[in-house]
C-alpha cells in the first residue's frame, strides 16, 4: 500500500483540467449572479452569496484533496507513516535475528 501512496503522490491532477473546472465554475456563477439579480433583485443576493460560497469552497477542498500526502496541516503524513514501517520493520527483523 506504501507504492500505491507514492503513486498517488506522483500523479497531480492535469493543469489543464484543473484551470477548466475552475474557470467554467466561476463563468457559471457570475453568470447565474447576474441572471438572478436581474430576474429578482437584490434580495437574492444573500442566497446567492451562500452558493457562491458552498460551491467555491467545494472547489477548495477538491484542491487540496488532489495532493493528499503533501506538507500542509490539512494533508496525510506520509514521513510519519515512514517512519513507522520502518520502526515496524527493524522490530520485526529484531525478533527473527533472535
Amino acid at each position: 500500500s506504501f507504492g500505491a501512496m507514492e503513486r498517488i503522490k506522483g500523479t497531480p491532477l492535469p493543469f489543464a483540467y484543473a484551470i477548466h473546472l475552475r474557470t467554467f465554475l466561476l463563468l457559471f456563477l457570475f453568470l447565474w449572479n447576474m441572471v438572478s439579480v436581474a430576474r429578482y433583485g437584490w434580495v437574492s443576493l444573500p442566497f446567492l452569496f451562500l452558493l457562491n460560497w458552498a460551491l467555491l469552497g467545494i472547489e477548495a477542498a477538491a484542491v487540496e484533496c488532489e495532493r493528499p500526502f503533501d506538507y500542509n496541516p490539512n494533508h496525510l503524513t506520509l514521513g510519519k507513516v515512514s517512519v513507522v514501517i520502518a520502526r515496524n520493520i527493524g522490530q520485526a527483523l529484531k525478533e527473527v535475528v533472535r
